[in-house]
Formats: structure tokens, C-alpha cells, sequence
């Protein structure tokens, strides 16, 4: 039982000094730009939740599908199969952070709010995950006083731009 946990912690370590954290990041805000865009044009939940999902799962295919066959051009020794194997278990980054925005809108929804307020709840959600992330990279980076802030609120500008594109659709 120790071990399978040893394994786990391993994984997810090696996860978030690779591309990991990129990746959660992507599925952030393109789960985020999409629930704006269907929350802004839909009447149901249920709509933006499928809608926003679909795109996310899409998205991922895409990741993989570029990273396997892109790699292929560099890795000679590997088959197409075996890399979009390796691609698939190694890019679940993208759905993790595509999740975050839908499942902060599906708790809004949860608590009664309608569709339009609980996509800005969801994207303001977003905003935080992304500043948060900023924050915590630039801090292991070195980042202190008004270098910090800074970085910090570039990520912020960028998740209220996925708002501002709410806001315009709407």
C-alpha cells in the first residue's frame, strides 16, 4: 500500500516539474474562453456544461494527436502507436484544468444561480486558479515585492480577458 502511494506522489512530482502545470494551465483557459462563449448564447446548464466539455475532451485529443505525430519527426525509434499511447497517459494535464472552470460552474449551478452568473462566477474562479499559479511559479522562481505582483497580475489581465469576451458575447 506504501509503495502505490510512493508511486502516486512519484507521478504527480514528475508531473509538475514537466509540462504539467503548462498543461493544466491550457485547460483552464480554454475551458474558461468556451464556457463564456456557450454561457453567453445558451439557456441551460446542462448545454454549457456539454458544450464546454466536448471542446475540452476535443481540445486534449488535439494535444495528443500533435504530440504523438509531431514527435514522430524527432523519435525514429518509437511506432505512431506507441507514442499516441505515451501521449495519452502523459497528457491528462489539459483535462485536469479543463475541469476546474466546469466543475466551479456546475457548483454555482448546484447552489441555484442561473447560467450567466454562474459562468462568471466559474470564470472569476478561473481568474483566481490562474493568478494563484502565476504566483506560486514566479515565487519558486525568485520573485519578491513589485516582480511578484507583477507577475501575478499579467495572469490575472489574461483570465479577465476570457471575462471581457463573456461580457462582449453577452
Amino acid at each position: 500500500m506504501f509503495h502505490r502511494h510512493r508511486k502516486h506522489v512519484h507521478r504527480f512530482d514528475a508531473f509538475m516539474r514537466s509540462k504539467g502545470p503548462a498543461e493544466v494551465l491550457y485547460g483552464a483557459v480554454v475551458s474558461g474562453a468556451v464556457l463564456a462563449v456557450t454561457s453567453a448564447h445558451v439557456e441551460t446548464g446542462e448545454s454549457v456544461v456539454l458544450s464546454t466539455a466536448v471542446v475540452a475532451v476535443t481540445y486534449w485529443l488535439a494535444h495528443v494527436y500533435a504530440e504523438a505525430i509531431g514527435g514522430r519527426f524527432e523519435d525514429k525509434d518509437h511506432s505512431t502507436g506507441h507514442r499516441l499511447r505515451h501521449a495519452l497517459q502523459n497528457n491528462l494535464g489539459v483535462l485536469y484544468g479543463s475541469a476546474a472552470p466546469l466543475l466551479a460552474f456546475v457548483v454555482v449551478r448546484l447552489f441555484g444561480e442561473d447560467v450567466s452568473t454562474a459562468a462568471i462566477r466559474a470564470l472569476l474562479f478561473t481568474v483566481v486558479l490562474l493568478m494563484g499559479s502565476a504566483a506560486v511559479a514566479a515565487g519558486k522562481a525568485g520573485a519578491r515585492g513589485w516582480k511578484l505582483v507583477g507577475e501575478t497580475a499579467v495572469a490575472g489581465g489574461f483570465g479577465l480577458v476570457v471575462i471581457l469576451l463573456k461580457i462582449v458575447q453577452h
